[in-house]
């Protein structure tokens, strides 16, 4: 391992090019990504004890760096990264109150990988091509998922037993099939939330009137995912769907997206239960809603520090369902503060882009839109989900970093005035109020 990042800094260091090491560390970072979501230690069991993940998130640190000093833009962008730095550092000392050194040191290790993509993606994907590459990446990991799962739905119906790709559960006669990734992505419901936030991405073309050719890509593309997303059975990501064609309509026609975002909610929600073996209703989400009551009588355990990241599974046996509560219970109301607070933060400065640099640089301002449909359904879907520290989000507040530092960061899009302390706190607040709305709603 040691000797891996030797040879990446040297190799780093050695080449003269700039822009050879740019491309260079690019194609570590986007092959990083990729193993990420496609786990080999899974894939190829026999590669685990050699941890090759770890080795090339190390390698690619040298070359980033690098890439960092000569990129005196990036600077601009400041209250993001140390948002992001607190939340990592307060994470990874949730353990102190309760006595859990070694515990700390798990959570470093868990958390890193993810924290890790975040900067990379902030150093590396500061330009639209860059950015295209990405999203090549991870359409590339999302068919090859799909595809191989939906080849080996035919198996698992025959034989009624789960594949690598395929979870099958219940009786013979009502067999229920459900695909999804291996990793990160081995639940079907955060590979049906991992496949929902690409769509947004496969429309961005180079010029302002559209794809052009790239719709034959995009359209069959889409296409394969919305298949995948429909194999994945999942309630929350088919909500999901419905709420970012909401959200589509809503930034694209302003007012008249908003009576068609009302049509879309209560329709996209018959479709669901049309379609689907799992259906959308209160009764189906009664056994989160109990996991929800334990997790509120976590967080007033330890309001203010949490019980630990990680400590939710270890009392429970089972996750919370909900990466806000999560977030709550585990780190309290000061990791909850600056996890939201890197999220408002991280909208608040995007969403000013396109008004910023929409006439000077059109080809990056015209990512700032799907970047934040998708970081947004994320957030949606996240509710009915446990994902507070998965790879996807920071891979996203990386990808809206290096567009708002591009656009000028602090600088030219200033948070001064827009108190953001003041709205993340209050949708801290108010998120635990809704759960605890519900909790008593059910009760009744």
């Amino acid at each position: 391992m040691v000797n891996s990042v030797v040879i990446a800094f040297t190799a780093a260091t050695l080449v003269r090019s700039e822009a050879a090491r740019r491309i260079m560390g690019l194609a570590l970072v986007l092959v990083y990504i990729a193993l990420n979501l496609l786990s080999p230690a899974d894939m190829f069991p026999v590669l685990g004890p050699y941890r090759p993940i770890l080795i090339l998130a190390l390698a690619s640190v040298p070359p980033t760096l690098i890439t960092r000093l000569e990129s005196p833009e990036i600077g601009k962008l400041r209250t993001q990264p140390i948002l992001m730095f607190l939340f990592f550092a307060f994470a990874c000392s949730s353990w102190f109150p309760h006595g859990g050194l070694g515990a700390n040191l798990v959570t470093f290790l868990d958390l890193a990988p993810s924290v890790i993509v975040y900067f990379l993606g902030l150093v590396h994907f500061r330009s639209p091509l860059r950015l295209r590459l990405l999203r090549a990446t991870l359409v590339a990991v999302a068919v090859y998922v799909v595809a191989t799962a939906l080849s080996q739905i035919p198996l698992a119906r025959g034989t009624g037993e789960s594949t690598p790709y395929v979870l099958v559960s219940g009786e013979e006669a009502n067999l229920e099939l459900r695909i999804h990734g291996l990793g990160m992505l081995d639940d079907p419901n955060i590979f049906g939330q991992f496949l929902l936030l690409i769509l947004p991405l496969l429309f961005v073309g180079k010029r302002e009137t559209g794809l052009g050719r790239g719709y034959f890509f995009a359209i069959p593309i889409a296409v394969l995912l919305l298949i995948g997303i429909y194999f994945t059975n999942s309630r929350g990501t088919g909500t999901g769907l419905g709420v970012l064609i909401a959200l589509y309509l809503i930034q694209r026609f302003k007012k008249a997206g908003k009576v068609g975002a009302a049509i879309v909610g209560p329709l996209s929600l018959v479709a669901i239960n049309a379609t689907q073996s799992r259906k959308v209703s209160m009764a189906g989400g009664l056994d989160r809603i109990a996991i929800w009551s334990d997790g509120m009588a976590f967080f007033k355990s330890s309001p203010l520090w949490g019980i630990g990241r990680g400590g939710f599974v270890e009392r429970e046996d089972w996750t919370a369902h909900n990466s806000y509560l999560l977030c709550a219970a585990e780190l309290g109301m000061i990791g909850f503060f600056l996890w939201m607070s890197i999220l408002v933060v991280t909208m608040i400065q995007l969403n000013r882009v396109t008004k910023v640099v929409g006439k000077s640089d059109p080809a990056l301002a015209r990512w700032a839109v799907p970047v934040k449909l998708s970081l947004g359904v994320y957030l949606f879907t996240s509710y009915f989900l446990s994902c507070t520290y998965n790879l996807a989000l920071f891979l996203l507040l990386g990808m809206a970093g290096a567009i708002i530092a591009v656009a000028g960061g602090d600088e030219t899009i200033p948070l001064r005035g827009t108190k953001w302390p003041a709205w993340s706190l209050g949708l801290c607040v108010g998120v635990l109020t809704l759960i605890y709305v519900m909790l008593r709603l059910r009760a009744v």
